[in-house]
């Protein structure tokens, strides 16, 4: 089946829903599918409740009916039959409400984000070509193309005038110095995090009050060099996609201060931002910076490491800051494959990120899937990216597996 069939069939499904439930994964892809959903919801007169949550298990599914899945969902055979998903991860759950570019054979990593998917279906369920410039928050929040799927959506909304692109800084931030100090990616050694270096950087690339470009990416690259890999360095300076109709324009901004409130359990605040409200912007850039700050010393830690403790497994002070530690270490420092962040919960299970290089030739998101679930957990993802939670007696082996299955 399409997944143009499959949007439609769920678009058809949900118009006969007196209330629908919806559930979306907290980072920014999940968000803005989710924001996407309730927004073309509304305008249907569907009554809706939107929520959202880190992680979600077979032992923690929702009981409320009918329930719509937005970024989570595919990867749980168990969901109950008339569970709604749309998703774009690697797909285990056979129910017939689906809308997954997997199942049509589209690559879920790069082609189309959960954003994109949702919508599909939102635009099956009515009008709602002016949200297009939402599916960008899932396009860079997971690090995808603008190829396959994700290419057309974002010529649709050129077209439309949703989006315009330009030329400039990608990295995020409200002026070049705050730009300078959160940056990760790639991140600045000894300069990331502090505003007092970042200011020196821009200092030297003034001349005449003005801040000249060349001299500051230069700059940028002389100091990230010296750890980060060069692939990391690639997309400081590029395409700087505006969004016409979002109360943040800027696209990367809008997606970093989603995903970072989402990520640190402000998800409504996230949330307001992409249902067009401007109240709260303010505080979603402090929530943001705060979150940001903190996977610098995190990052910071990490490079501090003794050689006794430089071990494969990365162990996370802070639950919500694992998968963008796991992130930045594979994006930026680590050459071998593959990276894994840890964390304790107080449940006695802990929550991990897996970041792989691809060379195995083994898909991530199936593997961990199965290692997860013969330790009495759960995971699964992308073909380089995954995540699993385990019983935290059982972490030392489970890392162990995945160190053995794909190191290079």
């Amino acid at each position: 089946m399409s997944i143009e069939t499959a949007a439609k069939d769920l678009a058809n499904e949900l118009s006969r829903q007196k209330y629908v439930e919806v559930l979306c994964h907290h980072d920014a892809d999940g968000i803005a599918a989710g924001s996407i959903m309730a927004m073309a919801l509304y305008r249907a007169d569907i009554p809706f409740r939107l929520r959202i949550t880190h992680r979600l298990s077979e032992d923690n599914i929702p009981k409320a009916r009918p329930l719509l899945l937005c970024d989570l969902g595919a990867g749980l055979a168990g969901l109950p039959e008339d569970t709604m998903v749309i998703d774009h991860h690697l797909p285990f759950f056979e129910g017939p409400n689906h809308v997954n570019p997997r199942l049509d054979g589209i690559d879920g990593d790069t082609e189309l984000c959960a954003a994109g998917t949702a919508y599909l279906v939102a635009n099956a369920l009515g009008d709602n070509r002016d949200l297009a410039g939402l599916t960008l928050l899932g396009v860079i929040g997971d690090g995808q193309t603008l190829t396959g799927k994700n290419q057309e959506i974002y010529l649709e909304a050129l077209g439309n005038g949703v989006i315009s692109k330009r030329k400039g800084l990608t990295l995020p931030g409200r002026t070049p110095e705050e730009q300078v100090e959160l940056s990760t990616e790639p991140f600045l050694h000894g300069v990331s995090g502090s505003k007092e270096e970042s200011q020196k950087i821009i200092q030297a690339s003034t001349t005449d009050e003005k801040l000249q470009w060349d001299m500051f990416c230069s700059f940028l690259v002389l100091h990230a060099a010296e750890r980060c890999r060069p692939e990391a360095l690639d997309s400081v300076w590029g395409d700087q996609w505006i969004l016409i109709r979002e109360v943040i324009e800027h696209a990367h901004n809008m997606a970093f201060v989603v995903d970072s409130c989402g990520k640190a359990g402000d998800g409504s605040t996230a949330l307001s931002l992409c249902l067009r409200s401007s109240k709260l912007i303010d505080k979603a850039y402090d929530t943001a910076r705060t979150h940001r700050l903190a996977l610098v010393q995190e990052m910071n830690r990490f490079l501090e490491r003794t050689p006794d403790e430089k071990t494969s497994l990365i162990m996370c002070s802070d639950r919500h800051l694992v998968s963008d530690l796991a992130d930045i270490v594979f994006r930026n420092i680590q050459d071998s494959s593959p990276v894994i962040v840890a964390t304790e919960k107080d449940d006695g299970t802990c929550s991990c990120s897996i970041r792989t290089d691809g060379k195995s030739g083994k898909y991530a998101g199936e593997v961990v899937h199965q290692l997860a679930f013969e330790y009495g957990g759960h995971g699964g993802g992308h073909q380089n990216r995954a995540g699993a939670t385990v019983a935290c007696e059982y972490l030392e082996k489970f890392s162990s597996q995945v160190m053995e299955v794909f190191s290079s």
